[in-house]
């Protein structure tokens, strides 16, 4: 673009739209979005959103709202038109989701739009449409009470936008989650969704929020959810949150709705992530859906383009009120784990690569293991006596020293019987030559997975176990989509996956690797959720692998607060020092952590 003269100049009326569209029309959920809204101002009772080419061939949402008179259709489309609010005063007690008038003009400059609407049951309603900004006059159309906005050809004459857009399959799943974030807050609407003449989602009227919750994200995930409510004399507030136990790296579900407008707010999401911090460790976040009802005069909506972002008067206080209703809440319903209920683990491990064990004499293999004299002799187990060997001999670029010393290689010298413990069920402690190995039991596993996911992906389909009875997963309707769409990576895994029916799928086969459990073939899949919605291309196939199998090993890999045997615990740290990078997690955080007799010795001061 070349520069002129430098004259300012008045830009013509349809780059303005253009411009102005830019703002409100991001991508195909962006329209859908507004549509919808719209149709919840016209009291609509049942809406219906159509689908077809993710969004860029048409997009269309019929209600059985209020409708509109043939005046109000004339000025439906012409920017800044509204019956929601008068003045500027009302844009600081907004109680509708539009305010602003400029969601159907925006999307008419960019579309092939039309809108057909009667305001009453005599079956007789009119049509005007745009194409770019250019509006026809009002037709004559047969349509019962209520309105269908229909968005055809969305950025056809701005293809530098739709250039930039992702690919089919991650806008339709933008849609649907979007569609899901919709419907959460009015159980009492009937929504359907069909994408390409398949009807995806049908959520009827239901008695709240949380049988609205188990429509969209399944019953058996709403069931788990427990309930936290507060009120004081300007606002109340009902949260429904997964336990600490079912709280993951990468929550399925974090939603605020602040008078029924799904928005996202600093406070109220810190105020939640830490009340809920002193009942999991830091890496575990929750789902959660936060319903707000507070005097509209008390926030400001009108901060964010799409109104996606909004302000409280008073964020201190805000913070204050969540974090107590959380904690409060939580902490009622906190149960702590039975070790009977944790389920046995497969003790299979993946085959370690081959390496020479140093001969070793009785008198020797005593020697070493004296510093353990106070260990219970009761259990002794077969574990790998590891040593560091010369810095400056074994300098390698494959690990690096979990102390923070210089990077240096572990060398399996010998084997020695000496014990290792769990503590806490969290870490595992085990004697080395010259100080003691503290391992982090979920990273370790994790570095363990990543490496036998990733050679399967690189090598072809993984081995397979088939199991004898299929392990059926509920999922939220967006993700059971992405999962679906998803199958050639999982069966690159070892996974075999089927549509079930519902919000659920069905896994006959999982992969053949050590301390998979069937249990955690529902974490693995909505770890792995995120890395599908683009389809990987030549230019990111090889960093999607990795990511997919990051997400695998994440969620197959064993928890915190899962028990260990002896021979489970010799099994991991065999696989794990087999591995090709042993010292840290996929996602850079260390397996181990190494105290040195020295460093021991002057911890007691000695």
């Amino acid at each position: 673009m070349e520069l002129r003269d430098g004259t300012i100049r008045v830009l013509p009326q349809t780059v303005v739209e253009k411009i102005a569209a830019g703002e409100v029309v991001e991508r195909p959920s962006s329209v859908m979005k507004e549509l919808v809204e719209n149709a919840l101002d016209a009291g609509a009772t049942r809406i219906e959103v159509s689908i077809e080419d993710a969004g860029f061939g048409a997009i269309r949402v019929t209600d059985d709202g209020e409708g509109m008179s043939p005046e109000n259709l004339k000025k439906a489309l012409l920017p800044h038109a509204t019956s929601k609010i008068v003045s500027a005063d009302d844009l600081f007690a907004v109680s509708t989701m539009g305010f602003r008038g400029e969601a159907l003009a925006s999307i008419g400059a960019v579309s092939r739009l039309s809108i057909t609407s009667a305001d009453s049951h005599e079956g007789l309603g009119y049509r005007i449409r745009s194409e770019g900004g250019s509006l026809t006059a009002l037709e004559p159309e047969r349509h019962t009470k209520g309105t269908t906005v229909a968005c055809r050809d969305l950025f056809y004459n701005v293809p530098a936008r739709k250039k930039f857009m992702k690919s089919r399959k991650a806008e339709r799943t933008t849609l649907t989650r979007a569609f899901e974030q919709l419907v959460l807050p009015f159980p009492s609407v009937h929504f359907t969704l069909s994408i390409d003449g398949k009807r995806l989602m049908d959520t009827p009227p239901a008695a709240n929020a949380l049988e609205r919750v188990a429509q969209t994200a399944g019953t058996q995930f709403a069931r788990k959810l427990v309930l936290c409510t507060a009120e004081s004399s300007s606002m109340s507030a009902t949260i429904y949150m997964s336990t600490p136990e079912d709280a993951t790296p990468r929550p399925r579900h974090q939603y605020l709705y602040v008078n029924l407008r799904r928005v996202d707010n600093d406070s109220v999401t810190y105020g939640i992530r830490q009340a809920f911090s002193r009942f999991i460790e830091h890496s575990r976040r929750p789902s959660w859906f936060c319903f707000l009802d507070i005097d509209p005069t008390r926030i400001d909506v009108n901060v964010h383009p799409t109104k996606q972002k909004i302000k409280f008067d008073d964020e201190g206080k805000m913070f204050g009120f969540i974090h107590r209703t959380v904690q409060e809440g939580v902490a009622e319903h906190i149960t702590p784990p039975s070790s009977a209920e944790r389920p046995p683990f497969n003790l299979d491990p993946p085959r370690p690569r081959s390496f020479t064990v140093a001969e070793t004499t009785p008198s020797s293999a005593e020697d070493d293991a004296e510093d353990s004299s106070g260990a219970d002799k009761g259990v002794q187990v077969s574990l790998p006596l590891l040593s560091l060997a010369d810095p400056q001999e074994r300098q390698t670029d494959k690990g690096v020293d979990p102390s923070g010393d210089k990077s240096v290689q572990w060398q399996k010298e010998r084997w020695s019987l000496i014990p290792c413990y769990q503590i806490h069920r969290r870490f595992i402690l085990a004697s080395i030559k010259n100080g003691i190995l503290l391992i982090d039991q979920h990273a370790a596993h994790e570095r363990i997975l990543f490496e036998q996911a990733l050679a399967d992906l690189d090598g072809g389909a993984s081995d397979s176990q088939r199991l004898l009875f299929p392990v059926v997963v509920e999922l939220a309707k967006s993700e059971k989509t992405v999962v679906l769409g998803g199958r050639k990576q999982f069966a690159a895994l070892g996974f075999d996956i089927q549509d079930w029916g519902g919000n659920t799928i069905a896994v006959s086969a999982i992969p053949a690797v050590g301390f998979l459990r069937e249990s955690a073939v529902k974490d693995a899949i909505q770890e792995m959720v995120e890395y599908l919605t683009d389809e990987p291309s030549s230019r990111f196939y090889a960093e999607s692998q990795k990511r997919f199998a990051a997400a695998y090993a994440c969620g197959a890999a064993i928890k915190f607060g899962q028990e260990l045997k002896q021979e489970e615990m010799n099994s991991l740290l065999d696989s794990l020092f087999a591995a090709q990078n042993p010292y840290t997690c996929p996602h850079g955080r260390p397996t181990m952590v190494r105290i040195s007799l020295d460093e021991l010795a002057r911890r007691f001061l000695r």
